[in-house]
């Protein structure tokens, strides 16, 4: 039996020495790399600041060719393409307006008109058009703003997801390290559980004890011998969700192994301290604000329909009736201003509108605090909870201790029984266990109020 035990450690030992050994940072590295809720974060906050560069080219003229094909022979607009081709002349209108009234005075002089014929006319017109705001009301450098603002708010939204990724990889990290925990413990439990068997084999040999006790403790023992199985299997699955929370999930849990072993941090402050840090540095709560900018922005945007706009406009227009021929050749230039006195009240219900949706932020953007303050809180309470349970578990471990000690001694003094002794030792595994747990939980516990003060980020970098 003891061979086996040795050959399993031997076995443990092996995979453990070729698997690549990672560590807490290296896991929050790696899933900031590989992420898909962060990936596709920086997706959209790219997309933001491609809106935000484009709102800057309204301050900038609009240049625009156009290349336009007619063919037509209907009499306005065929002698218009004609006349714009720069080949209208007296003679060339009768084809399009009946002139036959005129022989007369002209036929004197050789000139006599037919019926018009209403020809087809081609027109190939080259056209580019220029228009430039000199006046909105504020309208482009409101919308930029807003562009602006929408921006920054993202880049807040991202950073906080980092946080958001950072806490699933330590949480998923911390639950490795207790499922590793629990290997060490089973190893343990079973060693005890070899011992108390070798005792009660001597002490049957010796007559000093019945031929049950000692298939009590095989019972036990092999008992013990699955749990070391058990506990391997879920580090196998706690490896496993950190990988997939590290983006890795393709690759295989045996291969890694956690390095580390379980503790549980200080609180460092008090509770306003960490209430305060909350309201001053919770990413998310900074992009909130910045979205009730926005909406205070879009107030003055709807403000501005109520003012006329003032644009410069002009354009250069090539026709031919060939492709690419520039027989008739123009240019317009001109300034515009457009001013809506009346629309059925609808700037004014718009512009209504953006207040009260301005107000709907501001008291979403209180909500979000006292929120956030409540998390706060009951992160912060938990924290206090739970180190008081560690306390407890390690008090109650040393107890435990003294208690198997002495029951091992009375049980070799034929005091105690078999089962009493098999009961000691399940009852100190599980506060072992329970200590263990009580540690996570407390570190957990840690990370949860990092987490709801905004402290994650700020710690990885340092």
């Amino acid at each position: 039996m003891r061979f086996r035990y040795s050959l399993f450690m031997l076995t443990l030992i092996s995979s453990a020495v070729f698997a690549k050994e990672l560590t807490l940072q290296e896991a929050i590295n790696t899933g900031l790399e590989n992420s898909y809720e962060l990936k596709a974060q920086k997706n959209l906050l790219q997309s933001k600041k491609y809106q935000y560069e484009s709102s800057k080219g309204m301050r900038f003229p609009t240049v625009s060719l156009n290349e336009i094909f007619y063919r037509t022979d209907n009499p306005g607009y065929a002698i218009m393409n004609t006349l714009n081709q720069k080949r209208l002349d007296f003679i060339t209108s009768s084809k399009f307006v009946d002139m036959t009234a005129l022989n007369p005075m002209f036929g004197s002089m050789g000139i006599n008109f037919n019926k018009p014929d209403y020809p087809y006319v081609n027109n190939w017109q080259t056209k580019i058009d220029i228009q430039l705001p000199i006046y909105t009301g504020g309208k482009i450098t409101t919308g930029i703003k807003m562009q602006e603002k929408d921006f920054t708010a993202t880049k807040y939204e991202t950073e906080r997801t980092k946080e958001k990724v950072i806490y699933d990889i330590s949480k998923a990290y911390y639950g490795a390290l207790l499922a590793k925990e629990a290997i060490k413990l089973a190893n343990q439990a079973y060693k005890d559980a070899e011992k108390h068997y070798n005792t009660a084999k001597v002490m049957v040999e010796n007559g000093l004890a019945i031929n049950a006790d000692l298939l009590r403790a095989k019972v036990y023992l092999s008992d013990m011998k699955s749990k070391i199985k058990e506990a391997e299997n879920n580090y196998l699955i706690a490896k496993k969700g950190l990988l997939t929370a590290m983006g890795e999930e393709n690759q295989n849990p045996a291969d890694i192994e956690i390095v580390g072993d379980l503790y549980c941090e200080d609180l460092k402050t008090d509770l306003e301290s960490y209430e305060q840090e909350a309201l001053s540095k919770r990413l998310d709560l900074i992009a909130v604000k910045e979205k009730v900018n926005i909406a205070k922005n879009m107030v003055d945007f709807s403000k501005s329909d109520f003012l006329p706009t003032i644009g410069a406009f002009a354009s250069y227009e090539m026709n031919d009736k060939n492709f690419a021929g520039a027989k008739g050749n123009w240019f317009t230039v001109g300034v515009a201003l457009n001013w809506k006195l009346f629309d059925g009240m609808q700037n004014i219900n718009r512009y209504k509108a953006s207040k009260e949706m301005y107000n709907q932020y501001k008291q979403q953007e209180k909500g979000f605090e006292e929120f956030i303050k409540f998390n706060v809180y009951k992160a912060y309470k938990e924290a206090l909870t739970q180190q008081d349970k560690l306390k407890t578990a390690e008090e109650n471990l040393k107890y435990a201790e003294e208690v198997l000690r002495t029951t091992e001694i009375r049980y070799k003094n034929q005091l105690a029984s078999m089962i009493d002794l098999l009961d000691t030792q399940t009852m100190y595994d599980k506060i072992k266990f329970d200590k263990a747990q009580a540690t996570y939980n407390c570190q957990l516990s840690i990370l949860e109020l990092k987490y709801q003060s905004g402290k994650l980020l700020e710690e990885i970098k340092q």
